[in-house]
């Protein structure tokens, strides 16, 4: 803990002053987005996202660290009136001028249980721009029915073996029609190996394999989950498959399994498997934008007595939430693995 002081607190600039502020806040400040704006003011303030909640706290106005989190990160922003006004009070804070992050805010997301993709969400191949081979396989097969699905629960189980490579993904999810006639869901698996055998998905419950496109170079794979029948406007379906992915080449170092949301999931949950008698050293959760640049430090995670090990994240999107972890001999390859976008 550290001794509070009285008096005027010096990390808190004088809004009435603009040249304490740098030329990156000031712009951003000018320009937004909201987010970037946020985290460029809390960084230029030298304050841990801990000693802002204490801060707000004592204002009347009390935040969570998770809230202030998913401000800076884009993924939820404030909305509701009390959240607004500690945002008030988090501009006297961060000592930015009155009212220059709200108006950064512009009008509230839509909400309602029919809501569709906003107009602004990228289409699914702009996430994989700069992977050209994901990007032209997708657009060689049907992703129009994407933006109608609603992410309701997403459960991941990641299978690790005994020398710390992943080896297959289980994946339970609950999503439900926004409009008539939605029938697939489209799934896609970078596991960033060079190898020839390509990862295998296997439908396990409410769904069939449809068109699968390969680019066996470099262990992607594109496929369409076809459900066992065509959804009406407010139906749910729960669909369960799997992923069987190869062994990784010798020169793979990065461990980790993450997954890419592209529109929001109210529940996400990321369990990870390891061989009980050969744990990691260590593992982690964390989080990332939309270009997987990391957004809040990562949060250590234990690893029980049977090998297993699980981080939840709520209301989660867009970005990449994922797990690493250490083997434990540090010999043992294996993959950095990108899921399917939620």
């Amino acid at each position: 803990m550290t001794a509070s002081r009285t008096g005027p607190d010096p990390t808190v600039r004088d809004p009435q002053h603009p040249d304490a502020l740098s030329a990156e806040l000031a712009q951003l400040l000018r320009t937004g987005p909201f987010e970037a704006a946020l985290r460029a003011a809390i960084r230029a303030s030298r304050l841990s996202l801990e000693r802002i909640q204490h801060r707000l706290r004592g204002r009347g106005t009390p935040v969570s660290i998770t809230a202030l989190s998913y401000w800076q990160s884009g993924r939820r922003r404030p909305e509701r009136p009390d959240s607004l006004l500690a945002l008030h009070e988090l501009e006297k804070v961060l000592g930015v001028p009155e009212g220059a992050l709200s108006a950064l805010l512009g009008p509230p997301r839509p909400r309602g249980r029919t809501r569709q993709a906003p107009p602004d969400t990228p289409p699914l191949s702009a996430l994989w721009a700069e992977n050209e081979s994901a990007a032209e396989l997708l657009t060689r097969i049907d992703t129009s029915h994407d933006s109608k699905l609603t992410r309701l629960s997403h459960h991941d189980v990641v299978h690790v073996d005994h020398r710390g490579e992943l080896r297959k993904i289980r994946t339970r999810m609950l999503v439900r029609a926004e409009g008539n006639g939605v029938d697939r869901w489209v799934i896609m698996f970078d596991g960033a190996s060079a190898l020839l055998n390509p990862p295998v998905v296997r439908p396990i419950r409410s769904c069939l394999l449809g068109q699968v496109l390969t680019d066996h170079a470099r262990d992607l794979v594109v496929g369409e989950l076809l459900f066992d029948r065509v959804l009406a406007r407010g139906e749910t379906v729960l669909l369960e498959f799997e992923i069987i992915d190869p062994p990784t080449g010798p020169n793979e170092t990065d461990h980790s399994f993450c997954r890419l949301f592209r529109l929001p999931v109210r529940q996400y949950v990321l369990e990870v498997q390891f061989d009980p008698a050969h744990p990691p050293t260590s593992a982690e959760s964390y989080v990332g934008d939309s270009t997987t640049q990391e957004v809040e430090p990562p949060k250590p995670l234990v690893v029980d007595r049977f090998g297993r090990t699980h981080a939840v994240a709520l209301d989660f999107g867009m970005g990449v939430f994922g797990v690493r972890w250490h083997p434990a001999d540090g010999t043992a390859p294996a993959e950095t693995a990108a899921a399917p976008p939620g």
